[in-house]
């Protein structure tokens, strides 16, 4: 007996192996896959209450979104054609403010519905795991709770350089995000985690990068960080600090298998041998990094040496969506005209990045990121019958060159059904469309 059963599709593991399995399935017992193999052996041996025919489908492990700002889910198509400093200062500050103000008076309500927004994008598209930047929101973690997505709080921290009427005092801070992760780390079965997450290195004072890091390690807690975006964040660090970013963050003991490294960009060729010295992982943004001109991250040089790079979409302020299957695309595009290489990076390794790679980003390639017995169920189905994905050749190829977050017709999240035939089941899609728009009328009207 099995819960869910899915029968009849074509399994893409993502395994050591590679294995691609057609006219396959697998079933689904709590939160866990507990087989994978042929269509009839698998309906031969359970039975269940839920079967889901994947014919002309494929069977897919949920895409990790290692970077994202859920709260910029409010600014799409705000403000375009800006570098990353003008960008910061003309469309994220004033949202920073505003909401740094509400919280001020304990209220987090335009947070928590743009995190929802983004929640319900995300898991359409294919996101079973992302891994949220935000503003201090408490709420943010109901966010996931409520649409059962697996989600990473990652509280925004700094001391320095941003405006002081958005800034916490540091020890404040810290014990904001303590009680916040007191009650939502392992929440929901371990799906709901919490992350530190100082903004960058020029943002933190090196006494703030040092506590940051040595808290993460007491508490046993993962570290994300923007990290040599463009080349003026890295030229400043330079000047302040007589080191590269990378060398900086090295000389104080920051970096570990624990860190991720969102952007990496404007890094050299020691950097990226420190990147694997240490283990630490690296986030790459492409679609961010293009918008905002911030330049091209040497990812095929990273892949090269062995480095675990993943994908993000970033805020949606800075790409204007969730979709993972775009930053894929873009991802393979991008290096490969970079380098005047077609070969440089494949489909495989790209469509690595967002599934086993990305769960190696944030710690759980134990638990997710490919399709194996005992891991848990988190996956989703692509619909392959429209015509912009026909005639299927090779099934890779067509996932990351032709599909998009629209194909994905049901999403499974720690073995429930949370997406199933383009609709999610936590909310009601049109109203809450509606409730953000008149949030955001009656905002910009007080």
């Amino acid at each position: 007996m099995a819960d869910i059963v899915i029968k009849n599709g074509i399994v893409v593991t993502m395994n050591n192996e590679k294995l691609i399995l057609k006219n396959s399935g697998l079933a689904i017992e709590d939160d866990r896959i507990i087989d994978i193999g042929k269509s009839e052996d698998i309906q031969k041996e359970y039975s269940a209450d839920v079967e889901l025919d994947a014919k002309g489908k494929v069977v897919l492990p949920g895409f990790v979104n290692t970077h994202t700002h859920l709260f910029q889910n409010l600014l799409k198509g705000r403000r375009d054609d800006l570098p990353l400093f003008d960008w910061v200062f003309d469309v994220t500050m004033p949202q920073v403010k505003t909401q740094f103000e509400d919280a001020q008076d304990g209220n987090f309500e335009v947070g928590y519905y743009a995190a929802l927004l983004g929640c319900v994008e995300a898991l359409k598209s294919g996101t079973t795991c992302l891994v949220d930047m935000d503003l201090r929101n408490p709420q943010v973690p109901e966010a996931f709770k409520l649409t059962g997505i697996r989600g990473f709080y990652a509280m925004n921290l700094a001391d320095q350089w941003v405006p002081p009427e958005v800034l916490l005092p540091r020890e404040q801070a810290m014990e904001i995000f303590d009680q916040i992760s007191r009650k939502w780390h392992g929440a929901e079965n371990g799906r709901i985690q919490c992350m530190y997450a100082p903004s960058t290195p020029y943002i933190c004072s090196k006494e703030f990068l040092q506590e940051i890091k040595e808290q993460a390690d007491k508490n046993q807690m993962r570290i994300t960080i923007h990290v040599s975006e463009t080349k003026n964040e890295r030229d400043l660090i330079k000047k302040e600090t007589g080191k590269l970013p990378f060398d900086y963050l090295n000389s104080l003991g920051f970096l570990g298998s624990e860190v991720t490294a969102v952007h990496c960009v404007w890094i050299s060729d020691k950097e990226i041998d420190l990147l694997k010295k240490t283990d630490t992982k690296v986030s790459h943004n492409p679609e961010s990094n293009m918008k905002l001109a911030s330049g091209v991250a040497p990812i095929p040089s990273m892949l090269r040496k062995g480095i675990t790079v993943s994908l993000g979409t970033d805020g949606c302020a800075s790409n204007d969506n969730l979709d993972m299957f775009e930053a894929m695309r873009t991802a393979a595009f991008l290096h490969k005209v970079a380098n005047l290489n077609a070969s440089i990076i494949s489909s495989y390794d790209v469509l690595k990045m967002a599934t086993i790679d990305g769960a190696k980003s944030v710690g759980l390639e134990d638990k997710v990121g490919s399709l194996e017995t005992g891991k848990k169920a988190d996956l989703m189905l692509v619909d392959l019958e429209s015509v912009h994905l026909r005639p299927l050749n090779d099934v890779i190829s067509t996932l990351v060159y032709c599909a998009n977050g629209g194909d994905v017709e049901t999403v499974i999240v720690d073995g429930e059904i949370v997406v199933r035939d383009h609709v999610i089941s936590a909310v009601e899609e049109k109203k809450l469309i509606s409730e953000v728009e008149k949030k955001i009328k009656d905002r910009s009207n007080s």
